[in-house]
């Protein structure tokens, strides 16, 4: 193997993640040709392969850690091959623990696919779908499979659009505040447990199973934020585009007044805005958060009150 060949082998050498064979025909809406009962795949790379030069001979570079695609031009040049020939390539191929097979265009497998993975026990799938289509649906899927998580203790609301993730410490009241977003029109994602998931640079939140669409509203217990509002009132999941942490009111400590700063706090690497909301009796949270929503979209439109505030104050001298 060449040095180039290593370098490439170790690249795609990263943490591994296995899903249910089943599970992935599922979600992309494959035929199962062939999966061992209760088979699983592992990926360690979203990309994917097509196997021409692997099939001509050629098998310095094959990446044996991806899925193997399989369009028209890689199956008419299989049958183009002596039944034996094609049989040992196949046999070759599966042997080096590839994933699992995939032909697209509804090309129906000749039996020396099924016979190769059968051998080695590689799970085979169909799909109707053109080879770019589906390529690009594995190479999603995985991606999100691979994706790096955390869960953080929070509240996720969609508000007016913006995932907003409420943070604060225990009893602050994030719960409250998200019920009563929800009460204005905004959308519950997750309370309490937030799992973050980070896919390419978007991280994206949501609740866990169990507690997906509950909220723990203390005095009162847990409610069912879908049954009570509706399904227009939660979400599954939501990009997580800023934070807004709660703090207890201190006297005399500074807080942020003109706006002219622009904090921002890092979650698996994607730094996103962050406000620090001061929590106040009698100071309305719910359309405070509304603003500072507004006012943050607004910056990524690039308006900025306190420089337009400067600018005000440059010409009235």
């Amino acid at each position: 193997m060449t040095m180039l060949g290593k370098y490439n082998k170790q690249k795609e050498e990263k943490e591994s993640r296995a899903v249910d064979a089943v599970a992935f025909a599922d979600a992309l809406k494959l035929k199962t040709v062939y999966a061992p009962e209760g088979a699983s795949l592992v990926f360690t790379t979203s990309a994917i392969c097509r196997p021409g030069l692997f099939l001509a001979g050629y098998e310095e570079f094959f990446a044996a850690s991806r899925v193997i695609v399989f369009g028209s031009a890689e199956m008419s040049f299989a049958m183009s091959l002596e039944k034996q020939v094609l049989s040992d390539r196949l046999d070759k191929m599966c042997s080096l623990g590839v994933p699992c097979i995939v032909i697209a265009r509804g090309i129906k497998p000749t039996p020396e696919f099924e016979e190769a993975a059968a051998k080695h026990k590689v799970p085979l799938y169909t799909t109707t779908e053109i080879t770019g289509q589906i390529g690009a649906d594995i190479s999603a899927f995985i991606d999100n499979v691979l994706a790096e998580e955390i869960t953080i203790h929070g509240v996720l609301v969609d508000v007016a659009g913006m995932g907003v993730l409420l943070t604060g410490a225990s009893g602050i009241g994030k719960s409250e505040v998200a019920l009563e977003l929800v009460h204005r029109g905004h959308r519950l994602v997750a309370d309490d447990s937030v799992i973050i998931k980070r896919v390419n640079d978007l991280l994206i939140g949501r609740a866990p199973d169990m507690i997906r669409h509950m909220l723990e509203i203390r005095g009162v217990g847990i409610i069912n934020v879908e049954r009570l509002f509706g399904s227009v009132a939660v979400r599954v999941n939501k990009s997580v585009d800023a934070v807004f942490e709660l703090v207890n009111w201190q006297e005399g400590k500074t807080y942020e007044r003109i706006g002219s700063e622009n904090p921002t706090e890092e979650i698996l690497g994607v730094a996103i805005p962050k406000l620090e909301i001061p929590v106040k009796a009698g100071r309305n949270l719910f359309v405070v958060i509304e603003a500072a929503v507004a006012s943050l979209r607004l910056k990524q439109m690039g308006y900025s009150a306190p420089d337009e505030l400067e600018e005000r104050l440059k010409s009235s001298k």
